[in-house]
């Protein structure tokens, strides 16, 4: 019993010192490569969002939701680049400080591993060649409302644009899905909330209604929802009466045009029709659909 207690105090004894051994001569070295490496980003992260917010003009991109949204997803473009290459470069770095012995076979099997991986990889390079256009031509940024037309049969997919880097592009759509598409496989976008808005409305009114009444009304409508504190920053061109578009079997199809800031369409339609609600009500003009008795 003595002896085996004495040999698992001996390989204890052993195990200790080894881990003693490590920690003195590799434990100071990857703290040092970790710290750096987490330094090295703050900096870089810091530096970046200095720098895009000096060169990001105001004569480019007059509103400053544009300009924050540039800055985002610029930010988040190199950030992320950075992010990858120190994380490559510490792992070379803490593997070849643990096995000395590996660290020149190390560096050159990375180099034509990366040679094989760049003849098998033509998708990926697709999507981030695809993903540096979109962003250096400013297509869309992080908090845009899109519509992307995927290929390889995906469809369109529509959504707020949560996170876009030089690989993939993800959407999350009014159902609260996420869908992550690679920027390789986007062939047509549409951006739905870049400089300003539109919002295009259309209604049918009954074949006797008096269109210059009806004109007038919105008109009056469009200065009235322009006029309210909450919409006065978001509306560019009240609302107004654009033209007929045409007749249909139950009555005549008019367009409604408005121009807002970027993203505020759809408040400002909301606004709209509860006023124009009221104001159809108060002079008697009815939509088709409505009953003659009201």
């Amino acid at each position: 019993m003595e002896r085996f207690v004495e040999t698992q105090y001996m390989r204890l004894e052993w195990l200790f010192n080894q881990l003693q051994t490590w920690m003195t001569n590799h434990l100071i070295d990857v703290i040092v490569i970790l710290a750096g490496s987490w330094l090295f980003m703050r900096v870089v992260h810091d530096f970046t969002n200095r720098f895009l917010r000096h060169i990001i003009r105001p004569d480019v991109y007059p509103t400053k939701s544009d300009r924050e949204k540039r800055i985002k997803t610029l930010g988040s473009l190199v950030k992320g680049v950075v992010r990858l290459g120190v994380y490559i470069v510490a792992a070379l770095l803490i593997i070849g400080e643990l096995y000395p012995s590996i660290r020149t076979t190390l560096f050159t099997s990375a180099g034509v591993l990366g040679a094989i991986i760049g003849f098998g990889a033509q998708s990926l390079i697709k999507d981030l060649t695809t993903g540096i256009f979109i962003i250096s031509e400013n297509q869309y940024r992080i908090g845009d409302e899109v519509t992307l037309g995927a290929g390889l049969g995906l469809g369109k997919i529509e959504g707020k644009v949560e996170d876009l880097t030089i690989r993939t592009t993800v959407l999350r759509d009014m159902s609260g899905n996420v869908h992550h598409v690679p920027n390789g496989n986007i062939g047509v976008t549409t951006n739905k909330t870049l400089g300003y808005s539109r919002m295009n409305e259309e209604i049918v009114v009954h074949f006797d209604t008096n269109l210059e009444k009806l004109e007038k009304v919105i008109r009056e409508v469009g200065e009235e929802l322009q006029a309210l504190p909450n919409m006065e920053s978001r509306v560019i061109e009240a609302p107004y009466l654009a033209g007929i578009k045409g007749f249909t079997d139950k009555g005549i199809t008019v367009r409604i045009l408005a121009k807002t800031n970027a993203a505020a369409q759809w408040q400002t339609r909301s606004e709209f029709y509860h006023l124009l609600q009221k104001a159809f009500a108060k002079h008697k003009i009815k939509v088709v659909g409505q009953s003659d008795d009201k």
